[in-house]
């Protein structure tokens, strides 16, 4: 192995200027396309080895290949966060405005703005508050609703570190603010909810004019035993629930899932339980039921 193979070592995707900062040469650059020991990805952007089509390398390379400013932004850096709503591979990333690449198969967004940067999964990415005013020009108030709920359940940020970034970075001309402002407002009204289908399911329920419940509804049984139910109604004694995919995945599961509505039930709190596949397929029939177990008419139009 070359001296400049030892000072790439460990990097699996390079620049022109990565290589020729390590003592390499265009020449050597081009022989080791030829010979099929890297491969080029965009102009004067290599990987080191055969074709890939992993993500984060493609980001990277796109990164690289965009040059000075660069960085993971919009749908991409809402994936590389790991909010709800988004699962999509798209390589995305914005730049300078008066840079002028255009890496292929990249979409390419330029702004005038100082875009606030983090280093995460070892690429430049934009801060979770403004991928979300980012995002919101491009994703359904859905999606936006959902990365706003899980960004804050997560910790990553608040309602009010997001209404600054709005404040300061929402001026004439940004789309997608007001879906942005409504997601905080939303979110600062329910609190955060503990699932993406928590917060499908509190939408529906909103839409159909179901009284505002309780998130979290922290409830002491008898036994002494504190839980907390999804959606509360305490003026009822009511609660709804929204079952995740592991709810009964195993006996000893399943056991303190019963012990649990046991006891809640010796509180004299009735339950209904959704999963989230119900949520997503059939809401108007989950509302329905929700309103009937709560003694509401059933004349309604959910969206």
């Amino acid at each position: 192995m070359g001296e400049v193979d030892q000072r790439l070592r460990g990097f699996e995707v390079v620049s022109r200027e990565m290589v020729l900062a390590a003592g390499g040469t265009d020449a050597m650059i081009a022989s080791r396309v030829r010979a099929g020991w890297w491969t080029r990805l965009h102009a004067g952007v290599y990987r080191i080895g055969p074709p890939s089509d992993r993500w984060l390398e493609r980001l990277e390379a796109a990164v690289l290949a965009a040059g000075g400013g660069a960085v993971v932004s919009h749908r991409a850096a809402f994936v590389m966060w790991g909010l709800d709503g988004l699962h999509t591979r798209l390589v995305e990333i914005t730049v300078p405005y008066a840079h002028a690449p255009v890496p292929k198969g990249v979409i390419r967004h330029r702004t005038r703005r100082p875009v606030e940067t983090i280093v995460l999964r070892g690429l430049p990415t934009t801060s979770v508050e403004r991928t979300l005013l980012d995002a919101a020009a491009v994703v359904p108030r859905e999606v936006i609703a959902k990365g706003v709920d899980s960004a804050v359940r997560l910790g990553l940020t608040d309602p009010l570190r997001l209404m600054r970034v709005v404040a300061e970075k929402g001026g004439p001309g940004v789309r997608g603010v007001r879906k942005l402002e409504r997601a905080i407002e939303l979110l600062e009204i329910r609190g955060p909810t503990g699932s993406p289908a928590e917060l499908e399911l509190r939408r529906h329920m909103d839409d159909s004019g179901i009284p505002l419940p309780v998130p979290q509804w922290e409830v002491t049984c008898p036994s002494g035993r504190t839980y907390r139910v999804d959606f509360g109604w305490p003026d009822r004694n009511k609660g709804v629930e929204v079952d995740g995919v592991a709810a009964h995945s195993s006996a000893e599961q399943l056991e303190r899932d019963l012990a649990r509505q046991n006891d809640l039930l010796a509180a004299g709190i009735e339950l209904r339980r959704f999963t989230g596949r119900q949520i997503r397929r059939h809401p108007r029939a989950v509302v329905t039921e929700i309103r009937r177990f709560l003694g509401l008419c059933e004349d309604f139009s959910p969206e």
